[in-house]
């Protein structure tokens, strides 16, 4: 354990407060809902210390790689507390580290799931908690059975549009955005439209949003207008373009270069994205251009300017 005192905020110690007088309550399941950039992280590791001060085992479930370094790097920070790594070669059977932080793509198979005894965790913290119905995570959940859980998002709506209360027994803390923005934690939203007609018309729907590979294709022609417009909102500013297809972002990307733009490209399939992020993140870019990949679980502060180019009418993946 470090000796650092971190300073909470105070919706940040509500939360915290709140989430231990769910579980006093008999709740076994509980969420807390904060906003994008308002330390969810931060309340789960102190909610986590707690659990560890007592003699208890903590997993902390998460479905991207980005999200299970953030988790450890956080968890060091706000509490000094290690954890141990249950993701592809790594695995915490045998490590005497209380907390956990495991890919529920590597826990929910069958052959990693059944090494741990079913009373193995106390606590099951699910960041981005808006994905625990899904099978894998569920498959995770249901096995640990006797362990309570806390849910972290900032959407708890999903897109299907399937009730986050079938799994949770209570909500412990909601801090709302705009409460967020009038405290001075978050700054405000300035939205900029640009002069573009955009016609989306001819695109359909998939699972109650606007199906993606017809929405790429349909934004092809308008990219070089975008790219323009940009050089009169973008310069100076760190900007992150979200776009629908792969294919999409990296023609997007090319096009920002070719008018005077530093921009790199990430993707899901980038083997040097890591490298490619922190370079932007020193300064090396203007631009990083994703198709969704940075939706979740990716903090940069100095980013002032973003550029969404996947209309949506899902108002969560907005959001995020």
């Amino acid at each position: 354990m470090n000796e650092q005192i971190l300073e909470l905020r105070d919706y940040q110690e509500e939360a915290i407060k709140a989430v231990s007088t769910e579980f006093k309550k008999g709740y076994n399941r509980t969420l807390v809902v904060l906003p994008t950039g308002t330390g969810k992280t931060i309340v789960f590791s102190k909610v986590a210390e707690e659990k560890v001060r007592v003699g208890e085992n903590v997993l902390i479930l998460a479905h991207r790689g980005e999200l299970l370094d953030q988790a450890r790097d956080k968890l060091r920070f706000a509490s000094g507390l290690d954890a141990a790594l249950e993701k592809a070669e790594f695995t915490a059977i045998g490590s005497y580290e209380p907390v956990t932080v495991a890919s529920v793509q590597t826990l929910s198979q069958e052959a990693r799931l059944h090494r741990f005894p079913r009373d193995y965790f106390n606590l099951i913290v699910v960041d981005e908690a808006h994905h625990c119905i899904s099978s894998s995570y569920q498959k995770v959940l249901q096995y640990f059975n006797r362990a309570k859980v806390l849910g972290v998002t900032a959407t708890p709506d999903r897109a299907d549009q399937k009730n986050l209360g079938q799994f949770f027994d209570s909500m412990a803390y909601e801090y709302p955005l705009h409460r967020a923005i009038e405290e001075g934690w978050l700054c405000p939203i300035k939205a900029q439209m640009i002069p573009l007609e955009l016609n989306i018309c001819e695109v359909g729907l998939s699972n109650g949003d606007y199906a993606v590979g017809q929405l790429g294709h349909a934004l092809d022609r308008y990219l070089n207008q975008i790219a323009v417009e940009m050089l009169h909102y973008c310069k100076g500013r760190k900007t992150v373009v979200f776009l629908p297809l792969i294919d999409t972002s990296q023609k997007f990307c090319e096009l920002l270069n070719m008018h005077g733009l530093r921009a790199v490209e990430v993707n899901g399939k980038s083997p040097d994205r890591q490298q490619k992020i922190a370079d932007f993140e020193r300064g090396e870019y203007d631009v990083l251009c994703n198709s969704m990949l940075l939706t979740e679980g990716w903090d940069c502060p100095p980013v002032d300017c973003i550029v969404v180019l996947r209309p949506t009418k899902v108002r969560s993946l907005y959001q995020q």
